[in-house]
């Protein structure tokens, strides 16, 4: 590979800035971690019943666009975190906009998020997914990903907290993520033809990341979708990580499939009946 075409490589998928800012606590345009708007809750307490209604809202310092599921029955203590989720990532944006006036340099600012369930028949779970990006300045938006993972029968959403129960089993997760992770950054590398050495330089700019963000915590996997069979079994769980989480902004969204024989030794009995139904 030419040396231009590598240091464009090297830079472009930021990983050097990556791994400085991330392990630092925030991003290269000085933006906080998106991620996390309104963390799940643990338990599903009675909740009043919400509309999930599309949010469409155009001011001269930022623009908003969110849509909901349609002609889709939603159990009510579900929507309301999906509301909730909605609800922060948008006084998030509107509470970053309050800094900066009609035509400043990177207004408007905006925010775009998507809500779906997600396909795939399961008489266990149901899962829906939000996606989408805010941008509050800099030179990019940041991703914003969430996923609500609702146990039919037991009438309660399913988080990592209560997914796995105990150090050995995010242990276990943590090895195997890791692993899958940097496995999946040498195909890219081979993918566009890298050398050896250049192959080498950038692996050892990102294992640092993967280590950091892969660490035995249930924090660390709190977006996930069941992994499911032909005949809706659910039989392992895919984790997903963001920009910065665990690889460069330029690499965008990364999943990993873990299967169950991996965490099944330390499923929580609530979630254990999941994948035994």
């Amino acid at each position: 590979m030419p040396v231009k075409r590598f240091k464009q490589y090297l830079l472009g998928g930021s990983l050097a800035a990556t791994l400085l800012l991330s392990l630092g606590g925030c991003k290269k345009d000085g933006a906080t971690p998106m991620q996390d708007p309104a963390k799940p809750a643990a338990t599903t307490a009675a909740a009043a019943d919400v509309a999930l209604v599309d949010i469409i809202e155009q001011k001269p310092t930022y623009l908003i666009g969110i849509t909901f599921p349609k002609d889709v029955a939603i159990p009510v203590p579900l929507k309301a975190e999906i509301k909730a989720f909605a609800d922060a990532s948008r006084d998030r944006l509107i509470t970053a906009a309050k800094d900066i006036k009609p035509g400043a340099p990177g207004s408007p600012y905006d925010l775009s998020l998507e809500f779906r369930e997600l396909p795939g028949q399961s008489t266990s779970v149901r899962t829906f997914s939000a996606d989408g990006s805010m941008y509050t300045g800099g030179e990019h938006g940041n991703a914003l990903i969430r996923r609500f993972v609702w146990d039919i029968a037991g009438n309660r959403l399913v988080t990592s907290d209560d997914l796995v129960t105990s150090p050995a089993g995010w242990a276990a997760v943590s090895t195997f993520v890791k692993d899958a992770l940097l496995k999946q950054a040498q195909a890219r590398f081979e993918e566009d033809k890298l050398s050896d050495a250049e192959s080498a330089v950038l692996l050892a700019q990102l294992t640092p990341l993967v280590e950091a963000g892969t660490q035995p915590s249930a924090e660390n996997y709190q977006d996930f979708e069941p992994l499911l069979d032909e005949q809706g079994k659910v039989i392992g769980v895919t984790f997903i990580f963001p920009p910065y989480q665990v690889a460069g902004y330029a690499d965008g969204v990364q999943r990993v499939d873990v299967p169950a024989s991996v965490f099944a030794d330390y499923l929580s009995p609530e979630s254990r009946r999941l994948f035994n139904p």
